[in-house]
C-alpha cells in the first residue's frame, strides 16, 4: 500500500502530484479506485485524498451558471434545494449506485473513471458541461464531449486534478430528462442510458442536446439527433426521435446488443418526452 496523503490546498494537492505522477492514484469517494487498489489492479506508490481540499466540496447553483466542485457527492447534489430544477441529473443521480455509494462518490470520480454506463456523465454531456482541469503550470477547460479518449482514458493526465465541472443555468423554456433502461431497477449498470437537454420556443425546438451511454466504447452525444430536430414542432420531433436510430449509438459487440437495438429509440424518446415536459413546465411558471 502507498504512502497516503491529506493536502488541505489545491496547490499541496498540486505539487504531490507533479511530484508523483503516474505513481500516484487520486481518491475522494474511492467507490471504484479504491476496488481496483484492493484487488491490486493498481498499485500505488502514492494515494492523495482530495476529499479535504478547501473549496473542493462548494456545489453553487447561481443564476447563470451551475459549478460542482471536484469533490461534491451525490448526496450533496440531492439535498441541495436549489438543485431540484435541474430534474434530469436528479433523476439519473437518484438512481445511481446504492444510498452508499451515493454519500461518497462524486460526479468528477465518475468523469475520470471514463466507463461507458456512467449515469451522471451522461446526464452532465447532455447539459453542455464543461470541465475545469488544474496542474502544477495552470487550470484548462475541457469540454465534458471532448473529455473521453477511450474506455477508462480521458482528458485528465497523471498531474491533473478535476478542480469543478461547470455548466449554463436554465433559461426559460428550457428542460431536462434523462432515462435508462437496465435489468433492475436499483443497483445495477444501465444498457442503455439517454440524457437530453431542450430549449423549446414559440413551440418549436429552438436547441437540443442529446447524450448516449453504453452503447459504445465512451458516452457520446447524437450530433444526428440534435440537428434533426432543430426547428421542428415538439410533436413532430418527438415522433422524429421515435421512429430514427442515431447514427453515433455504434452499439458495441455485446451479449445485450440485440436488446441494446430494439430498446435504444424509446429510451432516447423517453428522456426526451420528460426534457419537453420538464421545458413546458418552466415556460408555464
Amino acid at each position: 500500500m502507498g504512502t497516503f496523503y491529506r493536502p488541505t490546498t489545491l496547490n499541496e494537492a498540486l505539487a504531490l502530484l507533479s511530484e508523483c505522477g503516474e505513481k500516484a492514484a487520486v481518491v475522494n469517494g474511492g467507490t471504484d479506485i479504491v476496488i481496483d487498489i484492493s484487488k491490486k489492479k493498481i498499485v500505488p506508490e502514492a494515494i492523495i485524498y482530495v476529499g479535504a481540499i478547501e473549496g473542493f466540496e462548494v456545489l453553487s447553483v447561481g443564476a447563470e451558471k451551475v459549478s460542482i466542485g471536484g469533490a461534491v457527492t451525490y448526496r450533496q447534489m440531492l439535498n441541495c434545494e436549489e438543485f431540484q430544477e435541474y430534474k434530469g441529473l436528479v433523476t439519473a443521480i437518484s438512481g445511481l449506485g446504492s444510498p452508499n455509494i451515493r454519500n461518497m462518490g462524486t460526479p468528477a470520480g465518475n468523469i475520470c473513471t471514463a466507463a461507458p454506463a456512467a449515469d451522471c456523465a451522461t446526464m452532465l454531456m447532455a447539459m453542455g458541461a464543461e470541465v475545469v482541469l488544474a496542474n502544477s503550470e495552470g487550470e484548462r477547460t475541457v469540454e465534458l464531449k471532448d473529455m473521453f479518449l477511450g474506455r477508462g482514458k480521458t482528458q485528465c493526465g497523471p498531474k491533473d486534478l478535476v478542480k469543478e465541472i461547470t455548466f449554463s443555468a436554465l433559461e426559460e423554456g428550457e428542460g431536462t430528462g434523462y432515462f435508462r433502461a437496465a435489468r433492475r431497477k436499483a443497483q445495477d449498470i444501465g444498457k442503455v442510458l439517454a440524457g437530453v437537454r431542450v430549449k423549446v420556443k414559440d413551440g418549436k425546438i429552438e436547441d437540443a442536446k442529446f447524450s448516449l451511454g453504453s452503447l459504445n466504447a465512451n458516452i457520446v452525444r447524437a450530433y444526428s439527433l440534435e440537428e434533426a430536430v432543430k426547428g421542428m414542432e415538439c410533436g413532430e420531433a418527438l415522433e422524429y426521435v421515435r421512429t430514427n436510430f442515431p447514427e453515433e449509438a455504434g452499439l458495441r459487440e455485446s451479449y445485450f446488443k440485440e436488446y441494446k437495438l430494439a430498446v435504444t429509440t424509446a429510451v432516447i424518446a423517453k428522456a426526451f418526452e420528460r426534457a419537453l415536459e420538464d421545458a413546458e413546465g418552466r415556460r408555464t411558471r
